[in-house]
Formats: C-alpha cells, sequence, structure tokens
C-alpha cells in the first residue's frame, strides 16, 4: 500500500487515481475551494453581462428579424427602431440578436467536438508515444497545412451552405492545434511520480489518464476550449460573409456586412452594428481566455 500525504499537492492526482472516496472529495472541495478564493475581474463580469445581453435579448425585443416592411426600407435609428431598419425594412437590433444566437451555437458546438476530438487524440498520442504518436503528429501537421476556409468553401459547394454544415466543417478542422497542446501536456505529465506510483500499484493506463491526468489539463484544455470558440465565430462570420455559412433571409453578421456594403455611405449603421457586435464578442471571448492564461504564465515567471 503506498502512503499518501494529502498535503503534498504535487500527489492530489493520486489521491484520485487510489481507491478511498473520502480522500477523493476532500481532495475535490480543496480544488473547488481555491477556484472560488480567485477574485473575478471587472472585464469578466462584463463580458459574462454581454453574453447575457446577447441571449436574452430576443426575450425582451419581441421583433422577427425575418418580418419584411418595405416601407421603412432604410429607416436611420430611432425610439421605434433602436439601431434602424435595413434594405427590406427589418429590424436590425432583432437580426443583430438572431445573429447572435447562431453565431454562439455554432461558435460552442464547434468548439466542443473540437475540443472532445483534441484532447482524445492528443492525451493518445502523449501518453502512449510510439508508433500511434508519430500517426497522429504527421496527421495534425498535414491537415494543419490546408487552409479551414478552403475546405468550408468546398463543403458549401457540394453539399451546401448551412448551420449543420459549418458546425461540423468548423469542428473537424479545429482539433489539431488542441491535439498538439494536450499531446505536449501529457507528456510532461507521466513522467511524474504520481504516475509511476500509480502504475507500479497496477492502475490502468486509462485510468490514470481519465483520473489523474485529465483533471491535470483542466486549465490548459479552457483555454485551449476558448480559443476555439473564437475562431469558430471568426469562421461563421467570414463564411457567411461570403456567402457560404448561413443564407440569406436568416441573419448573421456575417451576411449581414455583406448586405451593408451598398450602403456605408448613406446607412452607416448596417454595417456598424454587426461589426460592432462581432467585434466586442471577439474582445469578450480573448479576455477571458487572457484572465485563465494570466496566472499560469505569472506562475512560469516565479519558478524562472
Amino acid at each position: 500500500m503506498v502512503e499518501i500525504d494529502e498535503r503534498n499537492e504535487s500527489l492530489a492526482p493520486l489521491v484520485r487515481v487510489l481507491p478511498g472516496g473520502a480522500k477523493a472529495v476532500k481532495n475535490r472541495l480543496l480544488l473547488t475551494n481555491r477556484l472560488l478564493k480567485r477574485r473575478i475581474s471587472i472585464p469578466v463580469i462584463l463580458g459574462l453581462l454581454w453574453f447575457v445581453l446577447l441571449l436574452t435579448g430576443p426575450l425582451f425585443i419581441r421583433i422577427d428579424p425575418n418580418r419584411i416592411d418595405l416601407y421603412r426600407f432604410v429607416e436611420p435609428p430611432s425610439f421605434n427602431a433602436l439601431l434602424g431598419t435595413d434594405e427590406n425594412g427589418r429590424d436590425v437590433l432583432a437580426r443583430v440578436l438572431a445573429g447572435a444566437r447562431v453565431s454562439l451555437i455554432i461558435g460552442f458546438s464547434s468548439a466542443a467536438i473540437s475540443l472532445l476530438l483534441g484532447t482524445a487524440f492528443g492525451s493518445l498520442a502523449g501518453y502512449l508515444g510510439g508508433w500511434l504518436d508519430n500517426l497522429i503528429m504527421r496527421f495534425v501537421d498535414f491537415s494543419l497545412a490546408v487552409p479551414t476556409i478552403i475546405i468550408i468553401l468546398l463543403v458549401a459547394a457540394v453539399y451546401g451552405a448551412g448551420e449543420f454544415q459549418l458546425i461540423l466543417t468548423i469542428g473537424l478542422t479545429g482539433w489539431m492545434p488542441v491535439a498538439r497542446l494536450a499531446r505536449g501536456q501529457v507528456r510532461e505529465l507521466k513522467e511524474m511520480l504520481w504516475v509511476e506510483a500509480s502504475q507500479s500499484i497496477g492502475a490502468s493506463a486509462s485510468r490514470i489518464l481519465i483520473r489523474g491526468i485529465m483533471p491535470a489539463l483542466g486549465p490548459v484544455l479552457f483555454i485551449a476550449g476558448v480559443s476555439e470558440l473564437r475562431r469558430a465565430v471568426i469562421l461563421e462570420a467570414t463564411a457567411s460573409f461570403l456567402g457560404a455559412g448561413i443564407l440569406l433571409p436568416n441573419a448573421s453578421w456575417g451576411n449581414m456586412l455583406t448586405s451593408a456594403q451598398v450602403y456605408l455611405l448613406t446607412a452607416p449603421w448596417l454595417a456598424l452594428a454587426p461589426g460592432f457586435a462581432l467585434s466586442i464578442t471577439l474582445l469578450v471571448v480573448g479576455n477571458f481566455r487572457a484572465v485563465v492564461a494570466a496566472p499560469r504564465l505569472k506562475k512560469k515567471e516565479r519558478v524562472a
């Protein structure tokens, strides 16, 4: 039987590998307390409020974003239409909120696919090594050489444009950077003493990966997931702008910018509204990533 000093945080993952429900629960409670004690900065709170506004806006603004009213052709912002109307008399604010729903659904869905596939393949490659590691990494190198937007355009040309196609295409082309990151972290973690101790008492590779290594990858995978979310939002807007994503009359920030090109001088609010929403969303997502990455960078600087 291996003796464990619970005060030694370097052996904390081993507590989760070995039997003993009480110790595992205590370890998780300690981790939760550390997370709760972290300060939440004002930019993070503002970012969360921004997402809440995007998601709950349609509950308060009950306007059909696809309703056409040619009598309200390109009206400027007013009390009747806070962000004006477009060339078909549709409410711009309602369409911005509808486009937010589309962008966030595609972003979170494709980011989840990328995160799951990248974590699975990267962890297997890093832990098992050998020919499997070489095979996965060579495929990753080859896939990263192909621009994702080219694949999106090809898929749209063959299967048509749509939300489902975008989710699959962005998700299946975004797991490679996550796999690289997970592989590097797993290669470092598997050299630690608690992994050797777990192996010496007969813990299987799958148990060590799932119960020991995976929880230690949490912060790194969160950063990777946020990066994939930001990438997915950009790709969705780009594809919709090029006509290979969300098609009219359905609203998307990308296709709203496409329609606004003709009215840049006469009705600039048509481009400013979706452009501002897209920019703020990307800024908020990038801020989330910076907030999580900053403590890790400071810790590495102190060690160095």
